[in-house]
Protein backbone atom coordinates (compact mmCIF):
# COMPACT_ATOMS: atom_id res chain seq x y z
CA UNK A 1 0.00 0.00 0.00
CA UNK A 2 1.61 3.79 -0.82
CA UNK A 3 1.91 5.52 1.96
CA UNK A 4 -0.50 8.66 2.03
CA UNK A 5 0.14 11.73 0.85
CA UNK A 6 1.62 14.42 3.65
CA UNK A 7 -1.13 16.53 4.64
CA UNK A 8 -1.30 20.49 3.34
CA UNK A 9 0.92 22.55 5.21
CA UNK A 10 -2.08 25.08 6.45
CA UNK A 11 0.16 28.45 6.68
CA UNK A 12 1.02 27.91 3.06
CA UNK A 13 -0.95 30.02 0.56
CA UNK A 14 -0.99 30.36 -2.78
CA UNK A 15 0.26 34.19 -4.87
CA UNK A 16 1.51 35.85 -7.91
CA UNK A 17 3.95 38.24 -8.26
CA UNK A 18 3.46 40.58 -11.48
CA UNK A 19 6.40 42.16 -13.33
CA UNK A 20 6.73 43.64 -16.80
CA UNK A 21 7.26 41.22 -19.87
CA UNK A 22 11.29 39.83 -19.31
CA UNK A 23 11.98 40.40 -15.88
CA UNK A 24 10.10 36.90 -14.58
CA UNK A 25 13.77 35.06 -14.35
CA UNK A 26 14.66 38.17 -12.89
CA UNK A 27 12.15 38.13 -10.12
CA UNK A 28 12.25 34.60 -9.63
CA UNK A 29 15.98 34.64 -8.89
CA UNK A 30 15.10 37.52 -6.55
CA UNK A 31 12.63 35.18 -4.90
CA UNK A 32 15.13 32.64 -4.43
CA UNK A 33 17.08 35.17 -2.48
CA UNK A 34 14.63 35.42 -0.36
CA UNK A 35 13.92 31.93 0.16
CA UNK A 36 10.13 31.86 -1.14
CA UNK A 37 9.12 28.99 -2.91
CA UNK A 38 8.72 29.38 -7.02
CA UNK A 39 6.08 27.14 -8.36
CA UNK A 40 6.36 28.06 -12.04
CA UNK A 41 7.03 31.36 -14.44
CA UNK A 42 3.88 32.51 -16.67
CA UNK A 43 3.71 35.75 -18.82
CA UNK A 44 4.61 38.43 -16.46
CA UNK A 45 3.88 37.16 -13.32
CA UNK A 46 5.95 34.02 -11.34
CA UNK A 47 3.81 31.90 -9.24
CA UNK A 48 4.71 30.84 -5.91
CA UNK A 49 3.66 29.43 -2.43
CA UNK A 50 4.24 30.96 0.47
CA UNK A 51 3.07 31.92 4.45
CA UNK A 52 2.30 35.46 5.88
CA UNK A 53 6.05 35.84 6.42
CA UNK A 54 6.93 35.19 3.00
CA UNK A 55 4.60 37.68 2.03
CA UNK A 56 6.02 40.45 4.34
CA UNK A 57 9.61 39.57 2.90
CA UNK A 58 8.12 39.24 -0.60
CA UNK A 59 6.91 43.31 -1.08
CA UNK A 60 9.51 44.63 1.21
CA UNK A 61 12.68 42.32 -0.66
CA UNK A 62 11.83 42.42 -4.16
CA UNK A 63 13.20 44.56 -6.39
CA UNK A 64 11.89 44.23 -9.82
CA UNK A 65 8.30 42.82 -9.33
CA UNK A 66 5.24 45.22 -9.71
CA UNK A 67 2.43 43.41 -7.19
CA UNK A 68 2.20 40.74 -4.90
CA UNK A 69 -0.61 38.98 -5.27
CA UNK A 70 -2.64 36.35 -2.64
CA UNK A 71 -5.22 34.89 -4.88
CA UNK A 72 -8.37 33.59 -2.90
CA UNK A 73 -10.62 32.17 -5.52
CA UNK A 74 -9.87 30.58 -9.48
CA UNK A 75 -12.26 29.53 -11.26
CA UNK A 76 -13.46 29.15 -15.42
CA UNK A 77 -14.17 32.96 -16.18
CA UNK A 78 -16.78 32.03 -19.17
CA UNK A 79 -18.85 34.91 -18.98
CA UNK A 80 -19.52 38.35 -16.55
CA UNK A 81 -22.02 36.65 -14.64
CA UNK A 82 -19.60 33.99 -12.92
CA UNK A 83 -17.66 36.85 -11.83
CA UNK A 84 -20.58 38.41 -10.21
CA UNK A 85 -21.67 34.81 -9.19
CA UNK A 86 -18.00 33.67 -8.00
CA UNK A 87 -17.42 36.97 -6.22
CA UNK A 88 -20.65 36.53 -4.40
CA UNK A 89 -19.56 32.97 -3.08
CA UNK A 90 -16.81 34.51 -1.49
CA UNK A 91 -16.33 35.02 2.17
CA UNK A 92 -14.59 38.70 1.97
CA UNK A 93 -15.93 39.99 5.46
CA UNK A 94 -13.55 37.11 6.91
CA UNK A 95 -11.03 39.02 4.70
CA UNK A 96 -10.67 43.13 5.45
CA UNK A 97 -13.31 44.98 7.64
CA UNK A 98 -16.76 46.26 5.98
CA UNK A 99 -15.54 49.80 6.44
CA UNK A 100 -12.24 49.40 4.25
CA UNK A 101 -12.36 51.32 1.10
CA UNK A 102 -12.07 48.75 -2.20
CA UNK A 103 -10.03 49.80 -5.60
CA UNK A 104 -10.94 46.92 -7.98
CA UNK A 105 -8.52 46.26 -11.26
CA UNK A 106 -8.38 43.63 -13.93
CA UNK A 107 -4.88 42.28 -15.35
CA UNK A 108 -4.01 40.18 -18.16
CA UNK A 109 -5.98 39.10 -20.89
CA UNK A 110 -8.95 36.45 -21.65
CA UNK A 111 -10.40 35.91 -25.36
CA UNK A 112 -13.96 35.91 -22.99
CA UNK A 113 -13.71 38.67 -20.60
CA UNK A 114 -12.92 41.51 -22.45
CA UNK A 115 -14.50 44.85 -21.27
CA UNK A 116 -12.79 45.79 -18.31
CA UNK A 117 -15.13 48.30 -17.11
CA UNK A 118 -17.99 45.87 -16.80
CA UNK A 119 -15.60 43.01 -15.50
CA UNK A 120 -14.72 45.36 -12.59
CA UNK A 121 -18.57 46.35 -12.29
CA UNK A 122 -19.80 42.76 -11.95
CA UNK A 123 -16.95 41.92 -9.37
CA UNK A 124 -17.98 45.10 -7.36
CA UNK A 125 -21.82 44.01 -7.05
CA UNK A 126 -20.67 40.88 -5.88
CA UNK A 127 -18.98 42.04 -2.79
CA UNK A 128 -20.93 44.69 -2.28
CA UNK A 129 -23.82 42.66 -2.07
CA UNK A 130 -22.09 39.47 -0.28
CA UNK A 131 -21.32 42.51 2.42
CA UNK A 132 -24.95 43.73 2.50
CA UNK A 133 -26.26 40.22 3.50
CA UNK A 134 -23.72 39.46 5.85
CA UNK A 135 -23.09 42.91 7.55
CA UNK A 136 -26.29 44.54 8.31
CA UNK A 137 -27.01 46.00 4.71
CA UNK A 138 -23.64 47.58 5.26
CA UNK A 139 -20.74 47.32 2.84
CA UNK A 140 -17.66 48.69 1.58
CA UNK A 141 -17.32 52.19 0.01
CA UNK A 142 -15.40 52.44 -3.66
CA UNK A 143 -12.16 54.52 -3.65
CA UNK A 144 -9.84 54.31 -6.76
CA UNK A 145 -7.37 57.04 -5.51
CA UNK A 146 -5.90 56.07 -2.13
CA UNK A 147 -8.18 52.50 -1.36
CA UNK A 148 -7.14 50.28 1.87
CA UNK A 149 -8.04 47.43 -0.08
CA UNK A 150 -6.83 46.80 -3.68
CA UNK A 151 -8.72 43.44 -5.11
CA UNK A 152 -7.64 42.56 -8.60
CA UNK A 153 -9.06 39.97 -11.31
CA UNK A 154 -5.81 38.32 -13.07
CA UNK A 155 -7.28 36.67 -15.78
CA UNK A 156 -5.31 34.08 -17.69
CA UNK A 157 -6.75 32.88 -21.09
CA UNK A 158 -10.09 31.15 -19.80
CA UNK A 159 -9.98 31.21 -15.98
CA UNK A 160 -9.64 34.29 -13.56
CA UNK A 161 -8.93 34.78 -10.53
CA UNK A 162 -9.95 36.88 -7.59
CA UNK A 163 -7.19 38.10 -5.87
CA UNK A 164 -6.37 40.47 -2.71
CA UNK A 165 -2.93 42.36 -3.55
CA UNK A 166 -0.85 42.83 -0.67
CA UNK A 167 1.21 45.41 -1.96
CA UNK A 168 -1.12 47.73 -2.03
CA UNK A 169 0.65 50.76 -4.03
CA UNK A 170 2.57 49.28 -6.79
CA UNK A 171 6.04 47.79 -5.09
CA UNK A 172 8.21 50.84 -7.76
CA UNK A 173 7.01 53.41 -5.41
CA UNK A 174 9.58 53.14 -3.02
CA UNK A 175 8.92 56.36 -1.65
CA UNK A 176 12.31 57.92 -2.55
CA UNK A 177 11.80 59.30 -5.85
CA UNK A 178 9.63 62.35 -4.29
CA UNK A 179 10.92 64.45 -7.62
CA UNK A 180 12.44 63.41 -11.14
CA UNK A 181 13.69 64.46 -14.12
CA UNK A 182 12.12 64.36 -17.72
CA UNK A 183 10.87 60.96 -19.03
CA UNK A 184 12.20 59.03 -15.40
CA UNK A 185 13.01 55.40 -15.78
CA UNK A 186 10.49 53.28 -12.82
CA UNK A 187 12.00 51.83 -10.42
CA UNK A 188 11.47 48.37 -10.82
CA UNK A 189 12.68 48.73 -14.49
CA UNK A 190 15.89 50.27 -13.22
CA UNK A 191 16.51 47.29 -10.93
CA UNK A 192 15.94 44.37 -13.73
CA UNK A 193 18.18 46.26 -16.08
CA UNK A 194 21.04 46.46 -13.48
CA UNK A 195 20.46 42.47 -13.11
CA UNK A 196 20.22 41.98 -16.53
CA UNK A 197 23.54 43.79 -17.08
CA UNK A 198 26.15 42.15 -16.07
CA UNK A 199 26.90 43.95 -13.78
CA UNK A 200 28.91 42.09 -10.79
CA UNK A 201 27.24 44.73 -7.95
CA UNK A 202 31.01 45.02 -7.62
CA UNK A 203 32.63 46.76 -9.65
CA UNK A 204 33.14 50.59 -10.00
CA UNK A 205 29.86 51.42 -12.42
CA UNK A 206 28.93 54.57 -14.26
CA UNK A 207 26.09 56.18 -16.01
CA UNK A 208 26.74 58.72 -18.37
CA UNK A 209 23.27 60.03 -18.03
CA UNK A 210 21.68 59.09 -14.79
CA UNK A 211 18.92 61.97 -15.06
CA UNK A 212 17.68 62.01 -11.55
CA UNK A 213 19.94 59.46 -10.47
CA UNK A 214 17.30 55.94 -10.48
CA UNK A 215 19.67 53.37 -11.66
CA UNK A 216 22.24 54.62 -8.98
CA UNK A 217 19.97 54.52 -6.21
CA UNK A 218 19.13 50.90 -7.38
CA UNK A 219 22.70 50.06 -7.87
CA UNK A 220 23.77 51.03 -4.48
CA UNK A 221 20.75 48.98 -2.97
CA UNK A 222 21.58 46.20 -4.61
CA UNK A 223 25.08 45.98 -3.60
CA UNK A 224 24.37 46.89 0.08
CA UNK A 225 21.85 44.51 0.27
CA UNK A 226 19.46 47.11 1.28
CA UNK A 227 15.63 45.93 0.78
CA UNK A 228 14.10 48.80 -1.49
CA UNK A 229 10.65 49.28 0.41
CA UNK A 230 11.49 48.95 3.91
CA UNK A 231 10.07 51.54 4.67
CA UNK A 232 6.57 52.32 3.01
CA UNK A 233 2.79 51.24 3.58
CA UNK A 234 1.40 47.64 1.99
CA UNK A 235 -2.08 46.67 1.26
CA UNK A 236 -1.61 43.45 3.46
CA UNK A 237 -2.04 46.31 6.55
CA UNK A 238 -5.71 46.35 6.15
CA UNK A 239 -6.07 42.59 5.79
CA UNK A 240 -7.90 41.18 8.94
CA UNK A 241 -5.06 38.65 9.20
CA UNK A 242 -2.58 41.45 9.27
CA UNK A 243 0.44 40.49 11.80
CA UNK A 244 2.24 43.51 13.12
CA UNK A 245 4.98 41.53 15.14
CA UNK A 246 5.32 39.26 12.42
CA UNK A 247 5.82 41.99 9.81
CA UNK A 248 8.12 43.69 12.13
CA UNK A 249 10.13 40.18 12.56
CA UNK A 250 10.95 40.03 8.74
CA UNK A 251 11.61 43.53 8.44
CA UNK A 252 14.51 42.91 11.16
CA UNK A 253 15.93 40.07 9.35
CA UNK A 254 16.03 42.22 5.88
CA UNK A 255 17.25 44.79 7.71
CA UNK A 256 20.18 41.71 8.96
CA UNK A 257 21.31 41.46 5.13
CA UNK A 258 22.84 44.96 5.01
CA UNK A 259 26.43 44.95 3.99
CA UNK A 260 27.27 48.40 2.91
CA UNK A 261 30.64 46.86 0.82
CA UNK A 262 33.52 49.55 1.25
CA UNK A 263 35.44 51.05 -1.98
CA UNK A 264 32.39 51.02 -4.36
CA UNK A 265 32.46 53.61 -6.92
CA UNK A 266 29.36 54.54 -8.41
CA UNK A 267 29.15 57.82 -10.79
CA UNK A 268 27.07 59.93 -12.66
CA UNK A 269 27.23 62.17 -15.67
CA UNK A 270 24.10 64.86 -15.90
CA UNK A 271 24.27 67.51 -18.41
CA UNK A 272 20.90 69.19 -17.12
CA UNK A 273 21.75 71.14 -13.77
CA UNK A 274 18.27 71.25 -12.29
CA UNK A 275 17.97 67.18 -12.93
CA UNK A 276 21.55 67.27 -11.36
CA UNK A 277 20.63 68.93 -8.31
CA UNK A 278 17.01 66.64 -8.08
CA UNK A 279 19.81 63.90 -7.52
CA UNK A 280 21.84 65.30 -5.30
CA UNK A 281 18.77 66.35 -3.47
CA UNK A 282 17.71 62.65 -3.11
CA UNK A 283 20.83 61.11 -2.43
CA UNK A 284 21.68 63.27 0.44
CA UNK A 285 18.31 62.92 1.89
CA UNK A 286 18.11 58.85 1.76
CA UNK A 287 21.15 57.37 0.76
CA UNK A 288 23.30 59.83 2.45
CA UNK A 289 26.12 56.54 2.95
CA UNK A 290 25.78 55.84 -0.23
CA UNK A 291 29.30 56.14 -2.58
CA UNK A 292 27.38 57.79 -5.41
CA UNK A 293 28.78 60.99 -7.12
CA UNK A 294 28.02 63.14 -9.48
CA UNK A 295 29.79 65.08 -12.62
CA UNK A 296 27.71 68.05 -14.18
CA UNK A 297 27.95 68.16 -17.63
CA UNK A 298 27.87 66.54 -21.17
CA UNK A 299 29.62 63.09 -21.17
CA UNK A 300 31.25 63.99 -23.77
CA UNK A 301 33.73 66.78 -21.98
CA UNK A 302 33.88 64.41 -19.20
CA UNK A 303 36.56 62.22 -18.05
CA UNK A 304 35.51 60.19 -15.99
CA UNK A 305 38.54 58.39 -14.59
CA UNK A 306 40.16 54.64 -14.97
CA UNK A 307 38.99 51.38 -13.72
CA UNK A 308 35.26 51.49 -14.87
CA UNK A 309 33.91 47.41 -15.62
CA UNK A 310 30.60 48.28 -15.20
CA UNK A 311 28.33 51.07 -17.44
CA UNK A 312 24.59 51.24 -17.41
CA UNK A 313 22.59 54.01 -18.93
CA UNK A 314 18.97 54.87 -20.36
CA UNK A 315 19.59 57.51 -22.68
CA UNK A 316 16.81 59.57 -24.51
CA UNK A 317 14.75 57.72 -27.26
CA UNK A 318 13.94 61.10 -29.22
CA UNK A 319 10.53 59.68 -28.53
CA UNK A 320 9.60 61.53 -25.47
CA UNK A 321 12.73 63.99 -24.83
CA UNK A 322 14.83 65.16 -28.29
CA UNK A 323 14.43 64.82 -32.02
CA UNK A 324 15.64 62.19 -34.26
CA UNK A 325 18.29 64.34 -35.31
CA UNK A 326 19.88 64.59 -32.35
CA UNK A 327 19.15 61.00 -31.21
CA UNK A 328 22.06 59.11 -34.01
CA UNK A 329 24.69 61.57 -33.27
CA UNK A 330 24.35 60.96 -29.35
CA UNK A 331 24.47 57.42 -29.74
CA UNK A 332 27.27 57.78 -31.83
CA UNK A 333 29.26 59.44 -29.19
CA UNK A 334 27.76 57.26 -26.62
CA UNK A 335 30.15 54.74 -28.21
CA UNK A 336 33.07 56.71 -28.59
CA UNK A 337 32.56 57.12 -24.53
CA UNK A 338 31.84 53.22 -24.18
CA UNK A 339 35.17 52.57 -26.29
CA UNK A 340 37.21 55.42 -24.55
CA UNK A 341 36.70 55.19 -20.74
CA UNK A 342 35.24 51.73 -20.17
CA UNK A 343 37.53 49.09 -19.59
CA UNK A 344 37.62 45.48 -19.92
CA UNK A 345 33.74 44.95 -18.60
CA UNK A 346 30.22 45.04 -19.67
CA UNK A 347 27.87 47.92 -21.37
CA UNK A 348 24.18 47.92 -21.71
CA UNK A 349 21.81 50.70 -22.73
CA UNK A 350 18.46 50.72 -22.63
CA UNK A 351 16.33 52.57 -25.73
CA UNK A 352 13.30 52.10 -27.42
CA UNK A 353 14.97 53.56 -30.25
CA UNK A 354 15.81 50.84 -32.42
CA UNK A 355 16.98 52.24 -35.71
CA UNK A 356 19.43 54.13 -33.38
CA UNK A 357 21.17 51.83 -31.46
CA UNK A 358 23.85 50.61 -33.83
CA UNK A 359 25.47 53.52 -33.38
CA UNK A 360 26.45 53.20 -30.06
CA UNK A 361 26.94 49.03 -30.96
CA UNK A 362 24.02 47.51 -29.73
CA UNK A 363 22.22 44.62 -31.72
CA UNK A 364 19.11 43.22 -31.59
CA UNK A 365 20.41 39.81 -31.55
CA UNK A 366 21.72 40.19 -28.02
CA UNK A 367 19.29 42.70 -26.54
CA UNK A 368 16.38 41.85 -24.16
CA UNK A 369 12.89 43.39 -24.80
CA UNK A 370 11.80 44.92 -21.38
CA UNK A 371 8.19 47.04 -21.59
CA UNK A 372 8.37 50.44 -20.36
CA UNK A 373 5.03 51.68 -19.99
CA UNK A 374 3.58 51.54 -23.89
CA UNK A 375 7.03 51.48 -25.18
CA UNK A 376 9.05 48.61 -26.72
CA UNK A 377 12.38 49.09 -25.21
CA UNK A 378 14.94 46.63 -25.55
CA UNK A 379 18.40 46.83 -23.24
CA UNK A 380 21.06 46.29 -25.41
CA UNK A 381 24.26 44.37 -23.50
CA UNK A 382 27.91 44.88 -24.91
CA UNK A 383 31.23 43.51 -23.54
CA UNK A 384 34.69 45.46 -23.95
CA UNK A 385 37.87 43.09 -24.09
CA UNK A 386 41.51 43.81 -25.26
CA UNK A 387 40.55 42.02 -28.71
CA UNK A 388 37.51 43.72 -29.56
CA UNK A 389 37.34 47.26 -27.82
CA UNK A 390 33.03 46.77 -28.05
CA UNK A 391 31.14 44.15 -29.40
CA UNK A 392 27.67 43.43 -28.96
CA UNK A 393 27.42 40.06 -26.13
Amino acid sequence: MPAPAPAPDPERLPGFVLCRGGLEEVVEEELRELEIEVIGRHKRAVEITTNLAGFYRANMGLRSALNVLRPIRSFNARNYDLLYYQSRKTNWHKLFPVDARLRIDVKGHSPKITHTRYAIHRVKDGITDTFRKLCGGVRPSIEKRDPDVHIVVYLEKHRATLALDMSGTPLFKRGYRIEHGEAPMKEDLAAGILSLSGWDRRSPLLDPMCGSGTLLFEAWMMAAGIAPNLHRGFGFESLLDYDEALHLAEKRKLEARETHPEDLRLLGIEIDQETGSTMERIRDRYFPKSPIQLRRGKFQNVNPGPGFGALVCNPPYGLRSGTEAEIMPLYSDLGTFLRTYLKEGSAAVYTANHDAAGSFGGRQSSSIPLLNGSLEGRLYRLKKTQDDPVRSG
